[in-house]
């Protein structure tokens, strides 16, 4: 009989601990959503927050409540067309994974999961940590030229991660009135114009004179980005010792890195950041980059 009563007591204690841990990944959800995307879409956090409020009165819904809303997540993430928010929902479905092994797994199995979860998030912050310290670094000012990395435009309209990447760079420019800018990208498919030239449009028409504007149009690549770049800086007179290079603050390190095996001295400056679940996306896609980068070099 005691046993019987130990065993009821285990039980319900480990029901409320597995409650309460459902509802806080339940308002976790809704507050990534309030803050991590645009405010016109904080109605869906208002919807999670009600699941919440319905898991809390029928307790024994709890885990498929918690898995509607982690997939509703999911597939909220999949509507945006940018690649960072579908990248950010490898982590409610890494979640939905470890819900499902740690409620119908065996011992083995939730043993091994969590061994594999933990060597995978090690493994993640060991890349993450000089990615995140390179966006944090600022530049000396003054350079001689900064050098605005590429990104995508839509038609002749420059996309979110090249405008905010523009923007860093007037930012610089308004700031360190002698420094030129070597703005980097060539024409791919579905550009109506060159990233290059895209840029030139985008700083001119916030009061960059065009005298300080060099053109290279020709580059595919970070690595082309900077080759090419070098290229233009040379013919201009100047030197790759005293540059900077404007890009995502979670391309800094990637991109200074392969300047360094290159022979070029640069620092980096971020431009503006991004929405925080995008941002979140981009440095675990980063991360594969740099992982790939230590492992087969530039």
């Amino acid at each position: 009989m005691e046993q019987a009563k130990q065993e009821q007591k285990t039980a319900k204690r480990s029901f409320t601990v597995w409650h309460a841990a459902g509802l806080l990944l339940i308002l976790s959800t809704a507050i990534a959503v309030w803050f991590g995307v645009h405010p016109k879409y904080r109605l869906l956090s208002a919807g999670f927050l009600a699941l919440g409020a319905l898991a809390a009165w029928k307790r024994n819904w709890m885990f498929w409540i918690v898995i509607a809303v982690e997939l509703c997540f999911v597939g909220f993430l999949w509507m945006f067309p940018q690649a960072g928010y579908k990248i950010a929902s490898i982590a409610p479905l890494a979640l939905i994974a470890m819900l499902f092994v740690f409620r119908f797994g065996k011992k083995t199995l939730k043993i091994t999961a969590s061994i594999l979860l933990g060597i995978a998030l090690c493994g993640l912050l060991i890349v993450e940590i000089p990615i995140i310290k390179a966006a944090s670094e600022q530049p000396d000012p003054d350079a001689d030229y900064i050098v605005v990395l590429g990104a995508a435009v839509y038609g002749e309209t420059p996309s979110i991660t090249l405008e905010h990447r523009l923007e860093g760079a007037a930012r610089y420019l308004e700031a360190n009135p002698r420094t030129k800018a070597v703005v980097s990208g060539g024409q791919g498919a579905g550009e109506g114009i060159s990233e290059a030239e895209c840029m030139r449009r985008y700083l001119t028409a916030h009061g960059i004179g065009q005298e300080r504007i060099l053109i290279e149009d020709m580059s595919t690549s970070t690595k082309e980005n900077l080759a090419f770049s070098e290229a233009v800086i040379k013919t201009d007179g100047g030197k790759t010792d005293r540059i900077v290079l404007v890009s995502s603050a979670y391309h800094l390190y990637r991109a200074r890195s392969m300047a360094a095996a290159m022979g070029m001295r640069a620092g980096g400056f971020a431009g503006s950041d991004g929405y925080p679940i995008y941002m979140f996306g981009m440095y675990l896609r980063e991360a594969a980059a740099v992982l790939k980068l230590w492992i087969f070099g530039a």
